[in-house]
């Protein structure tokens, strides 16, 4: 019997420091996911910004951070180090008026607390007035604006590349992780070059 119980004992252990690694294991692959996730999907729609197939509409212009000369205009609206906002003509109708008859035209994406005072933290997307999480779970979100030289773009007009980073963390600490609260991170950068800038 006491052989049984040791036996029994290290097959519990065993058990259960499988079952901590595979759960880490699962919620790194979860953060791994959103993120790229997030990068995905913002860098798709940002590579849209400025396009302007009538050739009606006219470029934002201005100083960074963003202070517009003219509006509505099509391309990068607004250039903060947390959030970006841009306009694309896409069903080419010549018009930005937010509404149902411009759907995805006029985009936000920016970091916030979903919901609020939950302490977690999303990627928000916004079209049209409308704010919706995009992925969970995101620490940190930057932008940096470039211009043709591949340096700080200082008016809006001059920005040809935007580089972002996203930061995911883990949906639970990790007490074995003593950083950054237990959170366990990972960071992801891009550099999007929206070719309708240019033109």
């Amino acid at each position: 019997m006491l052989v049984g119980m040791i036996v029994l004992g290290a097959l519990y252990n065993l058990f259960t420091v499988q079952s901590k690694i595979l759960g880490n294991q699962e919620m790194a692959v979860e953060m791994q996911q959103n993120a790229r996730m997030a990068m995905d999907i913002l860098t798709r729609e940002m590579r849209l910004a400025g396009f302007n197939p009538t050739v009606t509409l006219s470029k934002c212009a201005g100083t960074l951070p963003s202070s517009l000369t003219s509006t509505p205009c099509v391309g990068i609206q607004g250039a903060s180090t947390n959030s970006i906002s841009f306009t694309s003509d896409i069903n080419g109708n010549g018009d930005l008026t937010p509404g149902s008859s411009n759907p995805n035209e006029n985009i936000t994406y920016d970091r916030y607390e979903s919901p609020s005072g939950s302490g977690i933290y999303a990627l928000g997307r916004t079209s049209n007035g409308s704010k919706q999480p995009v992925v969970e779970n995101i620490q940190s979100l930057t932008f940096t604006y470039l211009n043709s030289a591949a340096s700080a773009a200082a008016t809006i007009g001059a920005i040809r590349s935007i580089q972002v980073n996203i930061v995911a963390r883990a949906a639970k600490p990790d007490p074995a992780y003593p950083a950054n609260g237990g959170y366990r991170t990972y960071t992801l950068t891009s550099t999007v070059t929206p070719r309708n800038l240019a033109y």
